[in-house]
């Protein structure tokens, strides 16, 4: 059976608001950040403290150059953050999504009728405004780091131009300086990290072919043995859960026809067909 979603066929939501949208393009993207292996993770953190080092030393025995130091320390810190976000979001290779996108098309859904079914959920922007705060005091920590920069180098500036400080009191000095703004980034990405967890995946579109999903940042082959599907009709969605533990992922697909999606991905997504019936 061939089904494609045809725009505005039976639905009845309301009209989203600005301030609804708003929170959801922001949380949305923290939400995807969430799902990180611990192999990236802990690559992230060794490289980080290696440049602390790093710039810690040169600093020590090259005071004149601590200005270009600590914008070397931002920079790096960016480059590596979008490494780990690179190598998150690295999807299957070009031949499977090939495979996949090769087969039969069975629904879709557009950007534009998710976002308005998201906006229409009053629920989820509730469940989603822990992370837009968090994101905010994400943005919030980038002032505090700079306001940090100028109080405490030149603190230290002062400090170690006595020429009695030894050697390895002046890296101290200067390694303090690195070490907090990272750690306080580190801990807030911890917590987005931590919060996020707790919420699906949401692509703002998606595809469902007979040999798996394509979404915006989800790739899911057939078939889907290793997921629960749940069905919430009232809020139209359906979602994607995963039973492997060291790999949790939740996946959350909008529908303006949430029941037919869950019978399509029952009946067309798993190595033994499903009977949905008892579910409705």
């Amino acid at each position: 059976m061939h089904y494609k979603h045809r725009k505005g066929v039976g639905t009845v939501n309301p009209k989203p608001t600005r301030k609804n949208i708003k929170t959801i393009l922001i949380t949305t993207h923290i939400v995807h950040m969430a799902y990180q292996d611990t192999k990236s993770l802990v690559l992230y953190h060794v490289y980080g403290q290696m440049m602390i080092l790093i710039l810690a030393a040169l600093n020590t025995y090259y005071p004149e150059y601590l200005t270009y130091t600590f914008v070397a320390f931002i920079l790096i810190s960016l480059i590596l953050t979008f490494s780990r976000l690179r190598s998150q979001l690295k999807g299957p290779s070009f031949e499977q999504l090939k495979e996949i996108r090769g087969s039969k098309k069975i629904y879709e859904e557009g950007t534009v009728d998710v976002s308005r079914l998201m906006a229409s959920d009053t629920q989820l922007t509730q469940e989603m405004k822990p992370l837009a705060v968090s994101s905010f005091l994400g943005l919030f920590a980038i002032i505090i780091i700079l306001v940090w920069y100028q109080m405490y180098f030149n603190f230290a500036g002062s400090l170690t131009s006595d020429p009695l400080l030894s050697g390895p009191l002046r890296f101290l000095v200067f390694l303090a300086g690195y070490e907090v703004p990272y750690i306080m980034m580190a801990f807030i990405s911890f917590r987005q990290n931590k919060a996020s967890k707790s919420f699906a995946q949401i692509p703002r579109n998606y595809t469902l072919f007979e040999r798996g999903l394509v979404g915006q940042g989800v790739v899911i082959r057939t078939p889907m043995d290793n997921y629960e599907v749940k069905l919430d009709s009232k809020r139209k969605f359906v979602e994607l859960i995963s039973k492997d533990e060291k790999k949790p992922m939740r996946v959350r697909l909008y529908s303006s026809k949430p029941d037919e999606l869950f019978r399509l991905i029952n009946t067309h997504c798993f190595s033994m067909p499903k009977n949905t019936e008892s579910n409705h």
